[in-house]
């Protein structure tokens, strides 16, 4: 039998991660690690990273890696342009682009599953965080299953899980991660609406 605090530090957050690794479009779900965090675990929404400590370094950071990662796009996204069919975008699909999966995404991958597989106060260059960023990266890159017919659009979705895990461990604050993983996706946007 697991003790009490294996099971709150670890399993718990384990299956929470899993069920929102599984299901992105259940608005209600993104509740359950804010819950869990607070209601079980005690602790309030600042160690889940939604804090103004270290919001000018987060939200910078964020503002390069969006450069760095709109510049990687760009070549890739005209390189598919060819073979892209014209869809609709709608006020639905620009809030789910631009503030739900952001938020959603950036609340499981890097502020729920960070804060509880990584070591908060670790190097974000350690063996652990290392491993915990890799991992939540490519869990990331797995539910993004409507690239995988333009794969080198996976390159910069893996780069951003990877990157805004770096930023969220070394300054853990989630407003540049959500800017970050916002403006990329708002910029894809722009690109399909602009030349499709």
């Amino acid at each position: 039998m697991p003790s009490r605090d294996l099971l709150i530090r670890r399993i718990i957050p384990a299956l929470i991660f899993l069920s929102l690794w599984l299901d992105g479009w259940l608005f209600p779900l993104i509740l359950l690690p804010i819950l869990y965090v607070l209601l079980i675990e005690k602790k309030s929404l600042e160690w889940l990273g939604f804090s103004r400590h270290g919001l000018q370094s987060s939200m910078l950071v964020g503002v390069l890696i969006t450069s760095l990662l709109c510049v990687i796009y760009c070549p890739i996204f005209f390189y598919y342009l060819p073979t892209m069919e014209r869809e609709a975008i709608d006020l639905y699909s620009i809030f789910l682009d631009v503030i739900w999966y952001p938020v959603y995404e950036e609340l499981a991958y890097r502020a729920f599953a960070l804060s509880h597989f990584a070591e908060p106060h670790g190097s974000y260059l350690s063996t652990k965080n290392l491993s915990a960023n890799l991992i939540q990266s490519l869990l990331f890159l797995s539910i993004h299953k409507h690239h995988f017919s333009v794969p080198l659009v996976l390159v910069p979705v893996f780069l951003l899980g990877l990157l805004n895990g770096f930023l969220f461990i070394k300054t853990r604050n989630i407003y540049g991660c959500i800017l970050t993983h916002s403006t990329l996706n708002g910029f894809a946007l722009l690109l399909r609406y602009t030349f499709v």
